[in-house]
């Protein structure tokens, strides 16, 4: 792995190849010297020794004496010249070799790192082929090394819903073709065991010192840190205890399906739901008790309004369910069912066999006098009161 372009891989086989020709050139012109000054030498000194030497047995001694001499420059000329390129291709072989043992130790290194990370590293090649795979990512996906480097098939078994692996397929090519950049993207891979995690990436397209293309990933596993932030968001907006929307959410969610009912101009029901006689529970039975039977309320009537309303606990032991495009007939025929089906749960049966749990309950509509959420809010209240007023365990409308 490493940073180099093409270009920059181009420019250095450029330079290779000047420097190559350079020493070609350097060789070429210290034969040409050489040659030159054997030339000379030969002539100057024929020259001398005939004028010097007369007789023919000493002028051949001469000739044989001058050809020794420059045989013996020649061999000490040579003898430097092979002494120091020796020397320097020795002191190069010993830096090549350290430098190659300082690349191992890094390579050892770089690979131990990588290896003993705690965050999910792999690397692919240009054909989104696994070349890299650390101890990480065998650990969070559970497949190991050799099941996966070199081939392709991690992508079915991360990403078994062929629509969704084609989507990361085509962000993968994307960042090797064209070098786009992901930071932070999140996907869900399923494990070798069947677990469905998140993974948050970040992932880069690189080039190695052949100038081939390949692509690093960094995965983070925040599968556990997804669910608390859902249970976050989702206490933000649900009652601790029963589960329903608490009384913020559903204000911001009833008052905006009511400006749109109003906008539209549908029918737009509000119930109101009071736990008969909710303070003698507690006090008989104590608060676990009325805790529990708070969520029994809470649990039959979500079920029974479904996707229908928008149920909530509004404070103490008051439900409301807001009714979007929903008559007061229909409301109160939804109200009706659900109080008999609280009757007939016996919430009390565990405490008290003899004794009864009913609620009461206000059923309003809104009309052209209704100006806001909160004015439907107190007719169904009203109307809730008047329901205790008749005798509780009842449904009334509004008047």
């Amino acid at each position: 792995m490493g940073s180099e372009t093409p270009g920059s891989t181009v420019t250095l086989a450029r330079k290779r190849e000047a420097l190559l020709r350079l020493a070609a050139n350097k060789a070429l012109l210290v034969a040409l010297v050489y040659l030159l000054l054997g030339m000379l030498w030969i002539l100057w000194s024929d020259r001398v020794v005939e004028a010097v030497f007369e007789d023919a047995v000493q002028l051949t001694r001469a000739q044989t004496w001058k050809g020794w001499l420059y045989v013996a420059a020649t061999a000490v000329l040579l003898y430097v010249v092979l002494y120091r390129l020796l020397r320097d291709e020795a002191a190069h072989r010993l830096r090549q070799q350290r430098q190659r043992e300082d690349l191992d130790l890094l390579n050892q290194f770089r690979e131990s790192i990588i290896d003993n990370a705690n965050i999910w590293l792999n690397v692919l090649d240009a054909q989104a082929r696994i070349t890299v795979w650390n101890k990480a990512a065998e650990q969070i996906s559970g497949y190991r090394r050799e099941d996966v480097i070199g081939g392709d098939a991690i992508w079915d078994w991360l990403y078994p819903d062929p629509a969704y692996r084609a989507d990361i397929a085509r962000r993968v090519r994307a960042i090797l073709d064209d070098g786009a950049e992901v930071e932070g993207f999140e996907t869900s891979i399923r494990c070798r065991d069947g677990q469905v995690k998140t993974m948050a990436w970040n992932q880069r397209r690189f080039f190695d010192e052949r100038g081939q293309v390949g692509s690093i990933a960094i995965g983070q596993d925040i599968t556990e840190r997804k669910r608390l932030q859902r249970e976050l968001e989702r206490m933000a907006v649900h009652d601790p205890l029963t589960g329903l929307y608490n009384r913020r959410e559903f204000e911001l969610l009833a008052a905006r399906r009511f400006a749109e009912c109003r906008e539209a101009g549908l029918a737009y029901s509000l119930l109101w739901v009071d736990i008969d006689e909710f303070k003698a529970v507690n006090d008989r039975f104590g608060h676990q008790v009325g805790d529990e039977v708070l969520c029994g309320v809470a649990a039959v009537l979500a079920a029974q309004v479904g996707e229908r309303g928008i149920a909530a606990r509004y404070g103490g032991d008051e439900l409301v369910v807001a009714l979007p495009e929903v008559g007061l007939d229909e409301a109160h025929t939804l109200a009706e069912a659900l109080r008999q089906r609280i009757q007939a749960a016996r919430l009390l049966a565990g405490s008290d066999a003899t004794t009864e749990l009913t609620v009461s309950i206000g059923a309003a509509q809104c009309d052209a006098a209704t100006p806001d959420l909160a004015a439907l809010a107190s007719a169904a209240d009203a109307a809730m009161y008047r329901a205790k007023a008749g005798g509780r365990n009842r449904v009334c409308g509004a008047a």
